[in-house]
């Protein structure tokens, strides 16, 4: 029996009950009888007496409160208390108008953009393992020019397996020059062999990192990243940096497919190609499945293998890239 949230303890339940069914005994017939020692039993009384439970004014002849009565009263002052405290929490919504007036005091009187600037090539180092860190969703990556050093790409590479463990999305594009260096190259291949997706184009582009679409980070000088870089979070800025990754992704070549290229279509099974034409077509996956005679189940999972193979984010995607490569 918990009587505890009226504020009496295990023992004084069993030292009340004792005096409720040995009436004019002592405290120390309970101590005897109880088998508690005596501290135990003087705090458990004491307790009783303060909460008006046990009446000690001869502890030889001690009388027991009649239960309706002491623990009705018990419970009314604690209903009462949780009253007082529950009054009190719903005062807190008074605090709301006036945190309402500072918020939109700040919002008039700010007037920065939400740009940082951290300076030193160590430090955007630490900020970009923070940034990587608490990405929750996808990375994408836009690196320019030769490959990084033996250092960068051994600080990169638990990252990016961390981040791809996590079931991240990783996407980057490097330059042609990055895989002139053989370390370079067999970290990109191990990248790639992780579930990272990598591409490759010899267009010019800027170098930049962007977290979940909602933290960019760009090189304070374009031509010197060793100075510093700007973390920016202002969305109209990070949304157009976006757009930018999304056409320079778009236009380059994949990682496998630039490092070893298919020289002529994939060999592709009957139910594959019958798949492929029926993927941008069809808007539900049972219509689909029902036009090439097959599962709902199976033909969700060879969507999910060519999507694989063709390195597409989508099935409209994939049904086009299908397309430019002749597979169908």
């Amino acid at each position: 029996m918990d009587i505890s949230v009226i504020g009496v303890s295990p023992e004084g339940v069993e030292i009340y009950r004792y005096f409720l069914r040995h009436r004019g005994e002592g405290v120390g017939d309970a101590r005897k009888a109880l088998g508690l020692d005596p501290d135990t039993v003087e705090a458990a009384v004491e307790e009783l007496e303060r909460l008006s439970l046990l009446d000690l004014r001869d502890r030889h002849r001690v009388v027991a409160t009649e239960p309706r009565v002491g623990i009705e009263r018990l419970i009314e002052q604690r209903l009462n208390e949780l009253n007082a405290e529950i009054r009190r929490v719903l005062a807190a919504r008074d605090a709301i108008a006036v945190f309402m007036e500072d918020q939109q005091q700040g919002e008039r009187t700010a007037t920065a953009l939400d740009i940082e600037r951290v300076e030193g090539l160590e430090r955007v180092r630490e900020r970009l393992d923070d940034l990587g860190f608490f990405c929750y969703k996808e990375t994408l990556c836009l690196h320019p020019g030769g490959p990084l050093s033996r250092g960068a790409i051994e600080t990169a590479m638990p990252l990016d397996t961390r981040s791809l463990r996590r079931g991240l999305a990783v996407k980057a594009v490097y330059h042609p020059k990055a895989l002139d260096d053989s370390l370079m190259a067999a970290y990109l291949r191990d990248i790639v062999g992780l579930g990272g997706q990598v591409r490759i184009t010899e267009e010019p582009m800027d170098r930049m990192v962007v977290f979940d679409r909602s933290v960019a980070v760009v090189p304070i000088h374009p031509k010197e990243s060793a100075r510093g870089a700007l973390l920016v979070r202002e969305p109209g800025l990070v949304s157009q940096l976006v757009t930018y990754f999304d056409g320079v992704w778009e236009a380059a070549t994949d990682f496998r497919e630039y490092t070893e290229p298919s020289k002529e279509p994939p060999l592709l099974s009957d139910l594959e190609r019958r798949v492929l034409a029926v993927m941008a077509t069809a808007d539900k996956d049972e219509i689909a499945a029902r036009e090439i005679d097959v599962s709902v189940r199976t033909y969700r999972r060879y969507v999910a293998d060519l999507m694989a193979r063709l390195g597409a984010v989508n099935r409209f995607q994939a049904a086009l890239r299908a397309k430019e490569e002749k597979w169908i």
